[in-house]
């Protein structure tokens, strides 16, 4: 179980992450440049993959999964759709990119329209999908399994630092309150 209120805490009292909504409407993602430049990355690491699947299979499968098991059927599904799928995949990229060049890139906040919202957390969830297929991790309790190496791996604390920005923008819509604590799941 992934430690949201820890993460989130620590996100913000140590590195000042913030997320908050305006009155328009449009949210505000608020830090330090050097942690919200982490942000530029995302979109040509996705891409790479999203134009070449060969370039790290296992991850391509994540975010084009199998849509039957029958092998001529699957075939047949993306002869018909894969391109369409890859398509709106870069497209959902493209608009994430927007959103960062609309913002710029040594800003201390990224503004995102109100209408952009579900795209941009799309593709950090995409981000983060390819990062927990090149860590192999497999189940919800893989954080119990790291090791005092495997905490020294930047692709761990990318991967938590994503999960807290989606965390705080999550909760700055005022209609998801994430308040988990794993020892509250094990008594039921």
């Amino acid at each position: 179980m992934f430690r949201h209120t820890t993460l989130r805490q620590e996100w913000e009292v140590h590195y000042l992450l913030t997320a908050r909504r305006d009155d328009d409407g449009s949210f505000r993602l608020v830090g330090h440049p050097a942690i919200l430049q982490v942000l530029w990355s995302v979109p040509g690491a996705l891409k790479k993959i999203i134009r070449d699947p060969s370039s790290n299979s296992r991850a391509a499968k994540r975010l084009f999964p199998d849509a039957y098991t029958d092998p001529d059927a699957q075939a047949e599904h993306e002869r018909l759709l894969g391109d369409d799928l890859k398509n709106s995949q870069l497209s959902k990229v493209s608009a994430f990119e927007k959103v960062l060049e609309d913002s710029g890139q040594d800003s201390d906040e990224i503004h995102i329209p109100a209408n952009k919202l579900d795209g941009f957390l799309a593709v950090l969830t995409d981000l983060r999908l390819v990062l927990a297929v090149d860590l192999e991790i497999e189940d919800d309790d893989w954080e119990q399994q790291l090791t005092d190496e495997n905490l020294e791996d930047p692709r761990i604390h990318l991967l938590n630092l994503l999960a807290a920005m989606q965390q705080l923008l999550l909760e700055s819509t005022g209609l998801v309150d994430i308040e988990l604590d794993p020892d509250d799941l094990a008594d039921q």
